[in-house]
């Protein structure tokens, strides 16, 4: 064998699984008689995975049993071997051992990363179907408790206004806390609004035993995140002992503190909704919730290289509607144009009345193509549309629609909402009932 190298003989898996908990170990050369024992190991072969691995078995072995190994780490020698050959494949997994573990970790990222954006997908899309802080915060949780193997989740908040008005119920997960700053690992997370991750509580100072407890439960590891609305914080989100043997991981912290972020997210809109979220005609989101859903559809691009594009709607020539058959029956022709917009798009998208018979609406992963073939399709809904034919009117208008795409044509919110502002004033002054994408 090579210098600096030493052997370590094991004759069980449960020696084996011990063995493996230590990061020095380089290769692992299985012998024939063990392979059974490792084929019935979830364990080990987890432990094991793309780690550089020998089985050594007799030929005649070969025809009545195989190895589960399908990380492209291992190889199968016939016994005998020389040590020559022996030795040639030492090499050549060891040579390869880095570029497995980078390999690994490259696919381990990139199914990290695919997993969160569905995620947060899921999570928009649940918030878009319900204003309800209750029926948002616990699927949102559990689907973190579950991506992170954590045994619990836990949420403790403030004496707030927020929770009074949302109707938020307590639980053995959500309850009410009276913070004292700095005191507990929660209260230090109040105090220097950073998230935290604490391996082993009962070596970090900051614990605090009825500050940090949940339930009955021993706490053994925690991870902390700040619940805000705005500047303000008004509770902490909790993750509670990793479960097995594995610790926490900072894509763990990164998951908590996102999550964490659409839940304040989820209680400012429940608010919002009871307060002054919808537009009092249309009953759409209005010109601030606008600005609040911008700002999450750019965040979520820029975290994970998305686009979304948003077509900004101006009814053509609704003044003359109004001048006609007056405010009042003008105000039902926009109910009537908020009504075609939900039934013309997905639960996804978000629909708000800008101000007066303006719309803008956020459509969610839709590139520039599609939006304009989605506008189009508004555009030609509308025209065909015999408006009031129910209070005897019978009234024909048309739209003009502009279109723009973050971060293709925009590279923040106020280019992206002025640049399809700009295209649809194009349509308006080229020929009305027109859609134009912003360039």
């Amino acid at each position: 064998m090579n210098k600096g190298f030493s052997m370590v003989n094991v004759q069980n898996i449960r020696a084996a699984l011990s063995s493996l908990k230590d990061d020095s170990i380089d290769l692992i050369i299985i012998g024939g008689d063990f392979v059974s024992s490792v084929n019935n190991s979830d364990k080990f072969r987890q432990m094991a995975a793309y780690m550089p691995k020998i089985v050594l078995m007799p030929k005649d072995a070969l025809k009545r049993v195989e190895h589960k190994f399908n990380d492209g780490c291992s190889v199968t020698i016939n016994e005998p071997v020389k040590f020559k050959a022996f030795k040639h494949w030492i090499d050549i997994l060891l040579n390869n051992k880095s570029l497995e573990i980078e390999k690994r970790r490259l696919q381990e990222k990139l199914l990290s990363s695919q997993s969160e954006l569905k995620f947060f997908n899921d999570m928009t899309q649940l918030i878009a179907d319900t204003t309800s802080l209750s029926q948002i915060l616990s699927p949102m949780m559990e689907k973190v408790k579950a991506m992170t193997r954590v045994t619990a989740w836990s949420l403790l908040y403030n004496d707030e206004p927020f929770f009074d008005i949302v109707k938020f119920r307590t639980s053995k997960k959500i309850r009410k806390f009276r913070f004292k700053k700095g005191v507990g690992i929660a209260g230090w997370v109040l105090e220097n609004d950073r998230p935290l991750l604490v391996q082993d509580v009962q070596k970090d100072t900051r614990y605090n035993k009825e500050a940090d407890k949940f339930s009955d439960m021993k706490i053994c590891s925690l991870i902390c995140a700040p619940l805000k609305i705005k500047d303000r914080i008004v509770g902490v989100l909790r993750l509670i002992n990793k479960k097995g043997e594995h610790p926490f991981t900072d894509s763990d912290l990164n998951l908590l503190v996102n999550a964490a972020r659409y839940a304040a997210m989820a209680l400012e809109l429940a608010f919002l909704s009871e307060e002054i979220k919808n537009d009092d005609l249309t009953s759409l989101y209005n010109f601030r919730y606008l600005h609040q859903a911008l700002d999450m559809e750019i965040e979520r691009a820029e975290r994970y290289g998305s686009l979304f594009s948003i077509v900004f709607m101006d009814l053509d020539s609704f003044k003359e509607v109004n001048d006609k058959f007056g405010h009042l029956v003008g105000s039902k022709l926009l109910i009537e144009t908020s009504q075609i917009l939900q039934v013309n798009l997905r639960k996804i998208d978000v629909i708000t009345r800008y101000g007066g018979d303006e719309f803008v609406m956020i459509l969610p992963q839709t590139t520039n193509e599609a939006c304009y073939q989605v506008a189009e399709r508004l555009r030609s809904t509308i025209e065909k549309t015999v408006f009031l034919k129910n209070e005897g009117y019978s009234i024909r208008l048309t739209a003009s629609l502009g279109i723009a795409t973050f971060p293709d044509i925009a590279k923040n919110k106020e280019e992206l909402i002025h640049m399809a502002d700009k295209a649809m004033y194009r349509g308006k002054f080229y020929s009305k009932n027109i859609v134009f994408s912003a360039r």
